[in-house]
């Protein structure tokens, strides 16, 4: 898969403005969960199927841009953080996991794939069409890219908010390393795709 060297991150102040609207709206169905605290995986998938069933909340944040994975803030607060995933033919977050936080995502457009690592080598591939969800706990490793739709689009929803983000990397080596990067940076790498499975 061909990738341009001229594409580079998205700065954080692309994405974490959500209108204000579409914020207080989504709000209310968070609220509608009575959790206190964290959610759980149980709730975040009642969560993000709650908010696809409104598409008039995620739908104006939905970015059609071939050149890179976009994703818009729809909602945070202490306790959550819930995010519009645009995928556009070749894009994908190379594996990963969301560290300390729970997460749940729904495909409400187009499909995608989800794949999780299967030891020495491989992967599990799951293609999630409208109204498929998965969840996953703390530590969930995956990787997520797009098979269908221009652009297929998900719902991703974080408890507590995604702060930091495990991205696994191969060194010149090949040995597995995993890099801290901050939970509103844009996954970009993709070197352990070869090991694992296009």
């Amino acid at each position: 898969m061909v990738r341009s060297e001229a594409v580079v991150r998205q700065e954080w102040w692309d994405v974490l403005r959500p209108p204000a609207d579409l914020a207080q709206q989504c709000g209310q169905l968070v609220s509608q969960q009575q959790a206190e605290g964290p959610l759980d995986q149980q709730k975040l998938s009642q969560l993000v199927r709650s908010i696809a069933d409104k598409p008039e909340l995620w739908k104006p944040l939905v970015v059609v841009d071939p050149s890179r994975r976009r994703y818009r803030l729809i909602y945070e607060d202490d306790r959550i953080d819930v995010w519009v995933l645009s995928w556009m033919p070749g894009q994908g977050t190379g594996f990963h996991d969301h560290d300390h936080s729970e997460v749940a995502l729904m495909c409400v457009q187009g499909t995608i794939l989800e794949k999780q690592m299967m030891l020495p080598t491989g992967a599990s591939r799951i293609e999630m069409t409208p109204g498929y969800v998965r969840t996953g706990g703390a530590g969930y490793i995956h990787a997520v890219s797009h098979i269908e739709g221009e652009p297929a689009v998900s719902l991703h929803a974080y408890s507590p908010p995604l702060i930091h983000v495990g991205q696994y990397v191969v060194d010149g080596n090949g040995i597995l390393e995993r890099q801290i990067e901050h939970g509103r940076r844009e996954l970009m790498d993709h070197t352990i795709e070869s090991i694992v499975g296009e």
